[in-house]
């Protein structure tokens, strides 16, 4: 079956090449391999992908739980937010842009086999506008009869509309199928609480994958200093672990004056959150009850370590540079003046026009050796997508949003992750195989998503590793603000 699944991309990889042409060359451990019939199945996925029971078309990829033909008739109607970052809603029409075009197919098959129509109505709903989009959401409610089925926006906004009581249980609609690889297991092993999952993502949001944290390196420089090893061969032998990602930065700083100043480092400030999850630790954890709660490792002995082995790196000589805007830190990597930049995926987006050196990619490092797999981090730019708790049409919506996710695994994902992240924008094989780890290790952690309900106090971390201060006394007070502000969230899970 791998063979199979390998022979349609492979035929998709032939059917693009002009339009791949055109545009340039430019936590567990469920490692992909490289293989394009691994790496098509969702995050987190157990087994073998290859072994999931194939669809009539013998295609190799796991089939959806729909029946093949759904007579709806109807319209949803689906608000979503307008400062998405990179397209994944829709598409006004096929363009030869491969991406686009797959969106485009994806929603007019969807359409089609449901027998309904979508109907598309923008908000400004990103981390700047979230009361915008909550008061849009509340009114449409209010008004009696509301016009919106579903949400779909920013991934701090919708959680917000959760907690404000207006998403409903997707594991109570009939066709929404959590089981399925199209929805990432880390989401609901993470997201689902006490029997409710409220929002959700997946191979339904292009952002996700545009999003993943990795540690992206001057390839040239890395050559130029003749290591004897290769940040490839830390990651395969178990060795890409924080304290010698320290070393590694270290060694490649120089400089007197800050027009010829090397950095080890660079991160957007926000960017600082991947360290705490790719060392293993997400801040909010279930108790027996399956109520939540902090993490005994967020508050304890490994980010205590943490934020010390990252404090005093930040503050010995220049070994790194942050600030509050991602501009100033991608310009002094583009500008050839540090070895790593920690971002999203999305920054290679930008490859022929402003990185114009060999880049690698590795996945943020692990705590330790014994740590048993990477973690990846998402920036916050992806994307959730909820049901609305008064609409008449739930069991509709629920359908919808299964056959969008089922159908972006199978067309979009493709293009997307293995022709245009891991072909377009990989320097080589080795490059395109890191894309299989971070994907593999994506992690959900509800500290982040409803941060802005609980305390935000994960730019606390930041501002700690910062200014090289002392986590334990910081904890203390993040325990006692933090457990009441959770104590009020959980009723939204008892209704």
């Amino acid at each position: 079956m791998k063979l199979m699944r390998t022979a349609v991309l492979l035929l998709t990889v032939l059917l693009l090449v002009p339009v791949l042409a055109a545009c340039g060359n430019p936590t567990t451990d469920p490692v992909n391999t490289g293989d394009p019939a691994a790496s098509t199945a969702s995050s987190d996925q157990s087994g073998d992908p290859g072994d999931a029971t194939t669809d009539e078309a013998g295609d190799g990829f796991e089939p959806d739980a729909l029946p093949e033909k759904l007579n709806l008739d109807k319209t949803l109607t689906m608000l979503y937010d307008l400062k998405y970052s990179t397209q994944e809603f829709f598409a006004e029409d096929t363009t030869g842009e491969a991406v686009n075009d797959a969106i485009f197919r994806r929603n007019a098959n969807v359409e089609n086999r449901l027998g309904l129509t979508v109907k598309y109505e923008g908000c400004e709903g990103n981390d700047k506008n979230q009361n915008v989009f909550l008061k849009r959401a509340q009114s449409d409610v209010a008004a009696g009869t509301p016009e919106y089925d579903i949400y779909a926006a920013y991934s701090r906004t919708i959680p917000y509309l959760a907690v404000n009581g207006l998403c409903g249980n997707l594991l109570d609609t009939e066709y929404f199928n959590v089981s399925k690889p199209w929805w990432p297991q880390a989401l609901t092993d993470e997201c689902t609480i006490k029997g409710k999952l409220l929002f959700a993502t997946g191979d339904i949001s292009t952002n996700l994958l545009w999003y993943m944290s990795g540690a992206f390196f001057n390839q040239e420089m890395w050559e130029a200093a003749r290591m004897g090893y290769t940040l490839y061969d830390l990651v395969d032998n178990n060795e890409w672990v924080l304290d010698k990602f320290i070393e590694v930065c270290k060694q490649f700083v120089s400089g007197e004056t800050e027009a010829d100043r090397i950095y080890g480092m660079v991160a957007y400030n926000a960017c600082l959150d991947a360290f705490l999850n790719s060392c293993g630790v997400i801040s909010i954890d279930k108790d027996a009850d399956g109520n939540l709660k902090l993490s005994d490792d967020f508050l304890g002995e490994r980010t205590a370590n943490i934020v010390a082995k990252l404090g005093t790196f930040f503050n010995e000589g220049y070994n790194y540079h942050t600030s509050s805007t991602s501009a100033d830190e991608k310009a002094i990597f583009y500008e050839r003046r540090s070895l790593f930049v920690i971002d999203g995926t999305q920054i290679v987006r930008n490859v022929g026009t402003k990185i114009e050196f060999d880049y690698g990619l590795v996945p943020l490092p692990k705590y330790d050796a014994d740590q048993p797999g990477y973690v990846t981090n998402l920036r916050y730019p992806y994307n959730f997508y909820a049901i609305n708790k008064t609409s008449e049409n739930k069991e509709e919506s629920g359908a919808l949003l299964e056959a969008l996710a089922s159908e972006s695994y199978r067309s979009v994902t493709p293009v997307l992750f293995e022709l245009t992240m891991k072909t377009r924008y990989s320097q080589d094989s080795t490059t395109s195989r890191m894309y299989d780890i971070l994907r593999g290790g994506i992690a959900f952690d509800l500290g982040r998503l409803f941060n802005y309900s609980i305390g935000n106090f994960y730019p606390q971390f930041r501002n700690q590793c910062i200014a090289g201060g002392n986590w334990s006394s910081n904890a203390q007070t993040i325990r006692k603000s933090t457990t009441r502000l959770i104590d009020a969230l959980m009723p939204i899970f008892d209704d």
